[in-house]
């Protein structure tokens, strides 16, 4: 680098696009943090119905495998069709609960909170949240998930539409919290909400 593209760069310093000391527009989008839950939430629902296929399973087993021939066919057909009903049914329940947590996404940058939840375009519905309007961040104990490394980040709002918003079954959450508390203070400093109610 040149003397003079050496000078100017010292008298004009890159701006990190996090750092909380820099001045913050209302149109500034740079992403902060964005990402999905962790489809461990949909472990009691996996363990459940692996369990009633399981069970279902091996009732259909011992029933073609002679239980049948002590009943009438008409019997037969009504046992066969709820098996197959239950199966059937259940795997339709952990396919939903699956995209259902895959379709949940949330991105924070410096201005909003995005919350999209939704399996399809039909049923997809998208809520934004100015960071400005976040009124409390909480880490409630991760329970459970803890085990696997996971924890929930609880924002309180002002806003009507979102007054909880819940990020849950994420991983790093306390770097989480320290990229956006000095962002959240700042812009309500900024926009003199620090001490309104």
């Amino acid at each position: 680098m040149s003397e003079t593209n050496q000078i100017e760069a010292e008298a004009n310093p890159k701006s990190d696009p996090l750092d909380a000391s820099t001045p913050v527009s209302y149109d500034n989008e740079e992403v902060v943090w964005e990402g999905s839950p962790s489809q461990i939430v949909n472990l009691g629902s996996f363990i459940f119905w692996g369990l009633v296929f399981a069970a279902a399973g091996v009732g259909l087993v011992l029933w073609n495998a002679g239980l049948k021939e002590q009943y009438t066919p008409l019997i037969d057909q009504v046992v066969r069709y709820s098996i197959y009903g239950l199966l059937i049914v259940g795997v339709l329940n952990v396919l939903m609960s699956y995209l259902t947590v895959k379709c949940e996404r949330t991105v924070i940058t410096r201005n909003k909170i995005k919350e999209a939840k939704g399996i399809t375009s039909i049923f997809r519905q998208e809520l934004f949240c100015e960071m400005s309007e976040v009124s409390d961040i909480k880490s409630p104990p991760a329970g459970l998930m803890g085990l696997f490394g996971l924890s929930t980040l609880v924002l309180e709002t002002k806003d009507a539409d979102q007054p909880i918003i819940r990020i849950r079954a994420i991983r790093n959450r306390d770097e989480l919290v320290k990229k956006i508390l000095p962002i959240w203070r700042k812009l309500k400093m900024d926009r003199k909400g620090y001490f309104g109610d």
